[in-house]
């Protein structure tokens, strides 16, 4: 297997954001072996909330977030601004995404 293609590996989730008006679903697909030394060596020199949306950005590859336009919010930092997506959604995407890397790792443990 070359580096190249365990990297680009990529898994579905659904990750359910909370709030105090109902459970919204977001369905996403991410790439589980995108972090890599370069990238915490890059996250350490970035501010807080670029370090979530360089995350966001590395992470997830695909998601089915919409704009009021029923147009599919694209995951960059500027698209992620202009639209105003919630922060606290965006850790609960990045959260969701650590929970089942952890679960899948101890999964593959057991095996």
């Amino acid at each position: 297997m070359k580096l190249r293609d365990l990297t680009k590996e990529t898994k579905k989730l659904e990750v359910t954001y909370k709030t105090s008006s109902g459970d919204f679903v977001i369905n996403l697909e991410y790439r589980p072996q995108a972090v890599t030394v370069a990238f915490l060596d890059e996250i350490n020199d970035l501010l807080p909330i670029d370090r979530l949306t360089y995350q966001m950005e590395k992470l997830v590859v695909s998601w089915d977030l919409q704009d009021d336009n029923d147009k599919i919010i694209p995951i960059t930092q500027k698209a992620l601004a202009e639209h105003e997506v919630p922060i606290y959604l965006l850790n609960t995407i990045i959260e969701a995404i650590t929970a089942d890397r952890l679960l899948f790792t101890a999964e593959a443990k057991k095996d």
